[in-house]
């Protein structure tokens, strides 16, 4: 049974300062909850609306804790969702090991002060898709543990290692023919060949790669347009330079 004080920490984390006080996030959904317990990731609650027992089974008995039953009324409570899901996850923050290093033969993304989670997610989500090395985020990105962003990630979250840090201290471990930098006004990428590693820098939705960025770069990507949208969200764009880079 769920106390009443611990429906409300669980409330609780929809706040992002609530998040890095008590190193928790919340997973909601029976895929994303069994992607994170069969990945190992430590979960200090399974939560089960009451009724779902037997057809949740699949996803409770990974969990090697006891499972809690709550009722519907609290899990709208606890929910991040626009409609909460029959199973919530409560689990503790962890960091993926970081493997790549400059010079290895596979790329890593370098993200710009990325603001919106569902993009972050997404790619996040894409380089799992590419068999991408990591993400390395700006200290100025969105915080990885958003709702949103567990969501859009739909599972790689717990699969693709994710550094927060200096964006130009990170690139300028890379020489300038691996950093590919994606921008408007640069070269068309299906002129280009990829190399076999380095890193691909995106920039934030609303202000692209910073100048500083850009100059460091040995190759200047753009996706060719052929209509009149003035721009791609950050995520299509990240997916289709992946696409080129496996090519």
């Amino acid at each position: 049974m769920l106390s009443k004080a611990e429906v409300k920490i669980i409330a609780s984390l929809k706040l992002k300062k609530n998040r890095q006080e008590t190193g928790l996030f919340v997973v909601e959904g029976e895929k994303t909850v069994e992607e994170a317990l069969l990945a190992g990731w430590t979960c200090d609650k399974l939560l089960l609306k009451e009724g779902y027992q037997e057809k949740l089974k699949p996803v409770s008995t990974l969990h090697q804790q006891q499972v809690l039953l709550v009722s519907e009324e609290n899990m709208e409570r606890m929910t991040q969702l626009s409609s909460p899901s029959p199973v919530l996850g409560v689990f503790r923050q962890q960091s993926l090991p970081w493997t790549w290093k400059a010079g290895d033969s596979n790329f890593v993304l370098l993200l710009d002060q990325l603001r919106d989670p569902g993009n972050l997610g997404t790619i996040i989500r894409i380089a799992d898709w590419f068999g991408l090395a990591g993400v390395f985020c700006s200290n100025e990105s969105v915080e990885l543990w958003n709702s949103k962003t567990i969501q859009a990630s739909m599972g790689s979250i717990f699969r693709v290692p994710v550094q927060y840090g200096d964006a130009m201290e990170f690139a300028r471990e890379a020489k300038a023919g691996e950093l590919y930098a994606t921008v408007l006004g640069g070269t068309d990428l299906r002129a280009q060949k990829p190399g076999v590693g380095g890193i691909v820098m995106v920039g934030s939705e609303s202000f692209g790669l910073s100048p500083a960025l850009q100059k460091m770069a040995g190759q200047q990507l753009t996706i060719p347009s052929f209509g009149k949208a003035e721009s791609l969200n950050a995520a299509v764009a990240t997916g289709i330079v992946c696409a080129w880079l496996r090519s």
